[in-house]
């Protein structure tokens, strides 16, 4: 589910939240997490504390790459209490897009569980909140950036990068934040 045409930013992120939430054990293998995101069309999975239940953690698709097979981890052996990120940061069922937006840029996510009453109801992603759109992605920079020369300079909401043209800035965002994932870990500013 994508934001809709008008743009609503201020809409709760319910409206675009993901509720297929999966759920594993800390003590789960790394294969396991794999085979149970493939088997229920994920690219996250949470991580529950097997001593406290409480969830603690999330693991995406690229921290099994850089965090397991980059590092020869074993797929069978190794617990995804390893590769998960924790602390987990959450949003509630209430907050707005934009704020969402604003809390991925600033911990450089691309995943936010959506709480109720502290129960886990969704996840909440980048792809979800801003889509792979390029007048999207500008409108997200325009509204968290406002212009103040007679020069527009864009400023990427990512990396601050500064762009003084929009097809610029919209290319650098598909290309280096959603295209290759570098908004999750570890965020680079690319000029």
């Amino acid at each position: 589910m994508k934001l809709s045409e008008d743009k609503n930013l201020d809409a709760p992120v319910t409206n675009v939240m993901d509720h297929n939430v999966v759920i594993l054990d800390d003590s789960a293998s790394i294969n396991e997490v794999a085979r149970t995101m493939e088997e229920n069309g994920v690219t996250s999975i949470l991580v529950r504390d097997s001593e406290s239940g409480a969830v603690s953690g999330i693991v995406t698709e690229r921290d099994i790459i850089y965090r397991a097979v980059a590092k020869s981890l074993g797929m069978y052996k190794a617990k995804i209490k390893k590769i998960m990120t924790t602390p987990l940061i959450t949003v509630d069922k209430q907050t707005s897009c934009i704020e969402a937006i604003k809390i991925m840029r600033e911990k450089s996510l691309r995943r936010l569980p959506v709480l109720e009453q502290g129960k886990i109801i969704g996840v909440v992603t980048l792809m979800s909140l801003a889509g792979n759109v390029p007048e999207r992605n500008i409108d997200l920079v325009e509204l968290e950036k406002p212009q103040t020369s007679e020069t527009p300079i864009l400023t990427c909401p990512y990396c601050e990068s500064k762009f003084s043209d929009k097809s610029e800035l919209s290319k650098h965002i598909d290309r280096i934040h959603l295209g290759s994932g570098l908004l999750e870990g570890d965020l680079r500013k690319w000029k």
